[in-house]
């Protein structure tokens, strides 16, 4: 099984990025499907193992440990899936401020007139991110900048 390919941010992201769009809504509530089959698949009775949906830095280590001495596959996909999982949340912890840091940004170049489209991208994430008439004026603005200066 591939791990590059699971990932919970990438769920996440997708699911947030997705409102407005029904062909984008599709391919996240895949992605979701796809994520929490993975998950049933390798955490259930069979394999004896649970999930642990919000994990420490102890599950991790009890679980990259676990790959290490079997080698199985199978445990090697459980210690990335916990693992992903814990990276998530820990980033999870500095998000508002990244996402504060983020919008300061953004609103310096609308002003310095130096957007890009990667600014529009950066934009439209930060607005659905955290949709308040402000975000949304302010990804508007840039995605017009843009626009106009092509």
């Amino acid at each position: 099984m591939n791990t590059d390919s699971i990932n919970y941010s990438a769920v996440t992201e997708a699911l947030k990025m997705a409102p407005g769009n029904p062909e984008k809504i599709a391919r996240a509530k895949q992605l979701e499907r796809d994520y929490n089959d993975t998950i049933a698949l390798m955490f259930n009775e069979e394999s004896g193992v649970n999930f642990v949906a919000v994990p420490s830095a102890q599950d991790v280590e009890h679980f990259d440990t676990r790959a290490k001495e079997t080698n199985d596959p199978d445990d090697l996909v459980r210690a990335h899936l916990i693992r992903d999982r814990f990276d998530y949340y820990e980033g999870e912890k500095t998000a508002h401020i990244d996402h504060r840091v983020l919008g300061g940004h953004l609103r310096t170049k609308l002003a310095e007139g130096t957007v890009t489209k990667a600014d529009v991208k950066a934009a439209e994430r930060y607005a659905k991110s955290n949709p308040t008439p402000d975000n949304i004026g302010l990804y508007t603005q840039i995605k017009r900048g843009v626009s106009s200066n092509e």
